[in-house]
């Protein structure tokens, strides 16, 4: 294990980095030789060897390729087109119902389209800005997504078009995670690191979602007030033209959140943390993780000892605890954003016993609705919904229980490493449900 002590000893001999380096490749630790590099270049900023070290393993970005004015003009030149275009393809495709991925109330094309057609976007402006890899790994990256996205789209296509029942609903909510599933594969698995490039995806993800809601609350706004101003003067929008305008701003807005947080020159984990809103994203979830272990705690001490069997009785109550499961694991991949963050040795212990404590009783939470989920199965029979959900609590169950053994086994100089990866390497399960709820169950009821 390469550890910050040796790389301290080293720190000033090249050829002993080398060394180091080519011991973590032969061991398979390379991802351990990158913690240690990332952490000793934020420490020693000065120090221009671990400096070149950081820009070889594409831990920091370079600032010659990512802050030059043209390349930011020609970014925003493709994003800008590039979103007036999505928004264009989802304001065809809603028609005149709203724009939500909910089959029972928009258009048969729009929540089919939506997810792949946005993957598709995103994962084009990705190839065309380079951070899809080099040019010899294009095809990999983004010809097998762009492939995948097509195929799930047409699939779903063929066998859901006009239906609105229950499958259909299911199909509706697992088609824009299976893209985005494809999007952070193509993204990820091209780089020798691949479970921290799939980390970084995911925590970005968070971090555009949170973007594009920015944007299309504001987008929103400024219809409002138009329509406002408008009806004033006796002009007065139609509910349709109220639906078209926030379909657009559905189309366009993630597009515009992507380019706007993100370096499309650099691969997932060499993109920066220390500024804007991945800044703010990482100073919230420090704020919350107490917070959510406290709310944890009244859950499991409190809550599902005096209410035990409401899950199994309700499931809007169950909802609930799959929701509350969900966004915790959010908040816990969040909470490792930056490789190279420095931390004191107390706060490291402190970041490390609260994911512990938290990821510990989701564990519990989850547990037990999967217990309620199998009582329910058992009593009331097996529905696409049952189906669908004891599956979801099977793979976060799994993703905790990885997160947490992988905690337990790292050695502390490298704990959150460990943490990261098993995270990744859980959310590939995730992608593997997903896919299988989209192209599976339909086959199964």
């Amino acid at each position: 294990m390469i550890t910050r002590e040796q790389l301290e000893e080293e720190r000033g001999d090249p050829a002993g980095l080398e060394r180091l380096y080519r011991q973590a490749v032969a061991t398979a630790e390379e991802p351990a030789f990158r913690e240690a590099i990332a952490r000793g270049a934020a420490a020693h900023p000065e120090d221009a060897l671990l400096a070149a070290w950081a820009y070889r393993l594409d831990l920091r970005p370079l600032p010659a390729a990512s802050t030059h004015p043209a390349r930011i003009t020609q970014n925003w030149t493709t994003a800008i087109a590039g979103s007036v275009l999505m928004g264009l393809l989802a304001f065809l495709c809603a028609g005149n119902r709203p724009p939500v991925p909910n089959p029972q109330i928009a258009s048969p094309l729009f929540w089919i389209a939506w997810g792949p057609l946005t993957g598709l976007g995103l994962l084009g402006f990705l190839a065309l800005r380079g951070s899809a890899g080099r040019p010899d790994q294009r095809l990999g990256s983004c010809g097998l997504p762009a492939l995948v996205m097509v195929l799930i789209a047409g699939y779903a296509a063929l066998a859901f078009w006009g239906r609105t029942d229950q499958l259909a609903q299911l199909i509706a909510l697992h088609l824009p995670f299976v893209a985005w599933a494809a999007l952070g594969a193509g993204l990820s698995l091209g780089h020798p690191d691949a479970p921290e490039q799939g980390h970084a995806f995911m925590v970005k993800s968070v971090e555009i979602a949170v973007t594009a809601g920015l944007y299309f609350g504001a987008w929103m706004v400024f219809v409002g007030l138009t329509a406002g101003i408008f009806a004033v003067l006796g002009f007065r929008p139609t509910g349709e033209t109220l639906h078209r305008a926030a379909a657009w701003g559905t189309g366009a807005v993630p597009l515009l959140a992507l380019a706007t947080v993100t370096d499309p020159a650099r691969p997932p984990a060499g993109q920066r943390w220390d500024t804007g809103l991945a800044r703010i994203l990482r100073i919230l979830t420090r704020i919350f993780l107490p917070l959510a272990l406290a709310v944890l705690a009244v859950y499991v001490c409190w809550f599902i000892p005096a209410y035990f069997w409401r899950p199994f009785q309700e499931r809007e109550v169950l909802a609930v605890y799959n929701a509350t499961i969900m966004a915790i694991l959010v908040l816990m991949t969040a909470a490792l954003a930056d490789p190279g963050e420095q931390r004191s040795p107390a706060q490291d212990t402190s970041l490390r016993y609260q994911l512990l404590a938290l990821g510990t009783a989701t564990f519990s939470l989850n547990l037990y609705a999967l217990a309620a989920i199998l009582s329910r199965t058992l009593n009331y029979g097996l529905t696409p919904n049952r189906y669908a959900v004891l599956g979801w609590n099977s793979v976060t169950l799994f993703m905790l229980a990885m997160a947490l053994a992988g905690q337990w086994r790292a050695p502390k100089e490298n704990w959150d490493s460990a943490f990261r990866t098993a995270l990744a390497r859980g959310a590939v399960l995730a992608a593997l449900w997903a896919l299988w709820v989209l192209v599976g169950l339909p086959w199964s009821f």
